[in-house]
């Protein structure tokens, strides 16, 4: 439910504090009464979201039905029943209830799924009302209450800082910022966007450290999140491409069919026909002419192609997308939690004499430190000990024993403190634990904590007769507080020039994207006392400096490679820094070696200006947009998919959830997503894994491919109904074959051997070519005119028996019937081997090491067999006996066609 009024604050970062409290009415000391929050709460409503509508069953149910092909055999059932056909009416819906039942329960099942992946956690907030401190429902906060909050608090509503000491928060749901950012109260006096307002608390956020206190200012749909709610809800989801391509077909299909069967009806009543004969052929028609199977195994199929993925890790919503998912031919992918672990680690050590160790974070057992000589290093040994004694964190005691395990999704919970200095720990941790738990047994004599004026944090610690200072913090302050350095084992001079170098280098590697920290220390035989107990970090010995980097998932960069092989161009979206976002770009190979990645990467300021300039060959060139906002994702999907392109966006924040609604396949993350995130998407990866998307992409492409494959095997062979039905009526005004027994046959041919085409497992060939066209239909001109030969040859094959048998013979209307019904069935059976492609061997294909495909064959000849053999069934389908010779002509009638077109794809590879 909304907020029901708004009380407007507008710009709360560029004022005071007390400004605020005075348009809230508040007091930033003492809270709201109770009495004025209860007042308050009545106006402005409950501090939530708008829920997202869920679908209800009777919405399930009607999705199911809403399709052109029901509409027609609907018309076909109330015909049948009209002229007393129960057989056939009841046959009809049959059809359709089994089409009605699979499509509901495949998403029922997928709906019931999402909800047992949603968060409903509710959350407290802690507040001071009426000069009392207060643990209140985060539901019940208005504006104007006085929050508190500290590390490991979600904070409940946006809010200005009142105080601040030492305060970080994790606004990565919110803004993709993957680093914690520091909190202050003081004004900003120039117009910043959400990730830089240092002042503002934000509802969704979490705290990682420090502690603060802040006015609420908005609450609900009044927030930040929101406000990019609203965005969600102003969206709205196109039609699936093949929702579309299904519909058009169909549509067409009964166009042309109504027009033939209007022909005939027509020309059988000037003929003077009788009118129950005339409705009969008609409802013969609409049978022959439309494949009653194809939503039925439209749907088993994809859903067949849900149950893999599901197996793997993915999450399908909606059947339909799984084969949006194989037409994507741009994947617009957020960093924080999805390219990245969303778990600073250290990247870089940067010592003296121009020593940049990497720390490759691969290895199985521990990370490895690569370049340079270690083994004498001084300076490396004691940056090691500065990380585990400058810091305040700690790990857990199972992460102290084995280390956080880099292959596995860690326990953020489990270890305390500031991303930074937990990274710190960890690397010496798994480095040498042997130095490590020698270095927490020390006494700790002194601790400077660290705070937003002196950027450094220092700890002294006794060691032996004297004491060692730790120092660490923003590399400029470090370095003005250093008389000397550290290098090739010796304490030397720390020139004014040689500083200069060093800030340098930290600007190097913070164009990198690295969050850099730097160390130093000193020994004393004197600990520090009185005011110099108090900022005891003077002349000290610079030792180096630490980068560190949300570092790449490690399936990415192989994944990234089979989607430019596969013609999926990946863009990265998010609301990180340029030098960030480039660095990440870099490692997962977003960028080729002779790509210019400068020209690649656009600031979300800049965005706006190719838009206004309408320079789309910019936009559409360019791999990483960086620091962009909610409203300039959407606008990007959008500017994409006027080109054409099939969009696909993965994302796990707040910020994400309107371009995953607005994309034509939005893929959530399951393990780190929110839930606003995961309740707009199509699909969820319960892995988080970039590669899964690939996987899900891939099964994707094999189902459409599938899905054209069967298509075009029901299509051929219907249009085959269609020739034999035309032949013989236009030419004897006899119907060869009976509505019955066409849908009896369509009903064994249309689900079980195109069933089994539906389900075929592809090849890996599949991921070697480029996305097809998504503007091209299901069935191409090629694959028109594939069909149009097929059905030809069956059609007239079927027919030429019939005609055998009517002139020749001169056999019975019963006979020929039989001749002609069970012609086209066995050839309408067998013809499901003409599906192979052909550049594909004749007898080793993925058709023919389908086993689906031969159960289905077996399966329906035996079911044609004993129907014609069980007398109840041989009557109602109009069965008479046979001999030899007529079961000669049948097989001769259904061979022929196969041969014939087997022959056709051998001298034509692309046929």
């Amino acid at each position: 439910m909304a907020s029901k009024k708004k009380l407007k604050v507008q710009d709360a970062y560029k004022k005071e504090f007390s400004q605020v409290a005075e348009q809230l009415a508040a007091d930033p000391e003492n809270g709201l009464s109770k009495e004025e929050a209860h007042k308050r709460l009545k106006k402005f409503g409950r501090n939530k979201l708008n829920e997202s509508k869920k679908r209800s069953i009777w919405d399930l149910i009607i999705s199911q039905v809403n399709n052109p092909v029901i509409y027609l055999l609907t018309a076909a059932a109330i015909l049948a029943f009209s002229f007393g056909d129960l057989p056939e009416g009841i046959a009809i819906l049959v059809v359709l209830l089994v089409n009605t039942i699979i499509g509901f329960w495949m998403e029922f099942q997928a709906q019931k799924s999402m909800e047992a992946i949603r968060k409903m956690d509710r959350i407290e907030a802690k507040v001071i009302r009426g000069g009392h401190h207060d643990q209140i429902d985060a539901e019940e906060v208005v504006p104007g209450d006085l929050l508190l909050f500290e590390a490991g608090d979600l904070v409940p509503a946006d809010a200005r800082i009142v105080e601040a000491t030492e305060l970080k928060l994790d606004e990565s749901p919110l803004t993709g910022e993957s680093v914690p950012v520091d909190k202050t109260s003081e004004v900003l006096n120039e117009d910043k966007q959400v990730a830089d307002r240092t002042n503002i608390v934000y509802k969704g956020t979490a705290v990682t450290a420090g502690k603060g206190s802040a006015l609420v200012f908005g609450t609900g749909m009044d927030t930040e999140v929101g406000n990019i709610s609203s965005l969600v809800e102003e969206q709205e989801k196109d039609e699936t491409p093949l929702t579309k391509k299904l519909n058009k077909l169909t549509t067409n299909l009964i166009w042309v069919i109504l027009a033939m069967a209007a022909a005939f009806f027509l020309i059988g009543w000037l003929a003077g026909k009788e009118m129950y004969q005339l409705v009969q052929t008609s409802i013969a028609w609409a049978i022959a002419a439309i494949p009653e199977g194809l939503p039925i195994v439209a749907s088993i199929a994809l859903a067949r192609g849900m149950f893999r993925l599901s197996k793997k890790n993915v999450l399908i919503k909606k059947l339909s997308a799984v084969e949006t998912l194989g037409e994507t031919t741009v994947i617009f992918t957020d960093k924080t939690g999805t390219l990245t672990k969303n778990q600073l680690t250290v990247d870089t050590l940067c010592l003296p004499n121009d020593q940049l160790l990497k720390v490759d974070w691969h290895s199985k057992e521990k990370p490895e430190v690569e370049g340079g000589d270690r083994e004498e290093d001084e300076n490396y040994r004691q940056i090691l000990r500065i990380a585990v004694l400058a810091n305040d964190a700690s790990l857990s005691e199972e992460d102290e024993e084995t280390g956080r395990n880099e292959d596995e999704e860690s326990d953020k919970s489990a270890a305390k403190g500031d991303p930074l200095e937990i990274a710190l720990l960890d690397l010496v941790n798994k480095l040498d634990s042997g130095l490590f738990q020698e270095l927490q047994g020390l006494e700790r004599e002194l601790h400077d904590p660290f705070d937003s004026d002196s950027m450094v944090m220092g700890t002294v610690y006794a060691e032996n007769d004297a004491y060692y200072v730790a120092g660490k913090g923003s590399p400029d302050a470090i370095l003005d507080r250093c008389k000397m350095i550290l290098k090739d084992g010796e304490n030397r001079d720390f020139s004014k020039e040689e500083k200069e170098k060093w800030k340098k280098r930290n600007n190097q590697l913070s164009e990198d994207g690295l969050r850099v920290l730097a160390f130093a220390y000193k020994n004393t035989d004197i600990l520090p006392e009185g005011e110099e107990a108090e900022d005891f970090l003077h002349e000290l010995v610079f030792v180096g400096l630490i980068g560190f980097l949300d570092p790449p998932r490690k399936e990415v960069a192989d994944s990234m490679e089979v989607c430019k092989e596969a013609g999926i161009k990946v863009v990265m979206v998010t609301g990180d820094h340029p030098g960030t976002a480039k660095n990440v770009g870099k490692q997962v190979h977003l960028f080729s070696e002779e790509e210019d990645d400068e020209t690649a990467v656009m600031h979300g300021k800049q965005l706006q200006k190719e838009m206004d300039n309408n320079n789309h060959e910019k936009l559409l060139d360019t791999l990483v947009f960086s620091r962009v906002d909610p409203e300039q994702k959407l606008i990007l999907i959008k500017h994409f998919q006027e080109q054409g392109e099939i969009v696909g966006m993965t994302g796990d924040g707040v910020n994400d959830a309107p371009a995953l609604k607005k994309a034509d396949i939005g893929i959530a993350m399951g393990k780190r997503g929110t839930q606003v995130a995961q309740e707009v998407s199509d699909v969820v990866l319960k892995d988080d894994s970039f590669d899964s998307i690939v996987v899900a992409i891939k099964q994707g492409r094999i189902i459409f491919g599938n899905i054209r494959r069967f298509v075009m095997y029901q299509l051929s062979y219907h249009l085959g109904e269609i020739l034999l039905i035309a032949l013989v009526s236009f030419t004897l005004f006899i119907l060869p074959i009976l509505p019955l027994q066409l849908l009896f046959l369509n009903l064994l041919s249309d689900v079980f051997p195109a069933l089994a085409l539906g389900v075929g497992e592809g090849t890996e060939q599949v991921m070697k070519m480029p996305p097809k066209d998504p503007k091209e239909p299901i069935i191409t001109k090629k694959n028109w005119l594939q069909i149009g030969v097929y059905g030809l040859i069956i059609g007239v094959s079927v027919s030429g028996a019939y005609f055998y048998g009517h002139f020749v013979w001169e056999g019975s209307k019963e006979i020929n019937n039989n001749i002609a019904f069970f012609s086209l069935a066995f050839a309408q059976f067998i013809h499901v081997l003409n599906m192979r492609e052909a550049k594909e061997n004749v007898f080793n294909n993925q058709v023919t090491r389908n086993k689906f495909v031969w159960l289905a064959v077996i399966f329906c000849v035996t079911v044609l067999l004993v129907a014609y053999n069980i007398p109840f069934l041989a009557d109602v389908l109009s069965f008479v006996s046979m001999g030899r010779k007529e079961w000669i002509l049948i097989a001769v009638a259904s061979i022929l066609p196969t041969v014939l077109i087997q022959i056709i794809k051998l001298f034509r590879k692309d046929f």
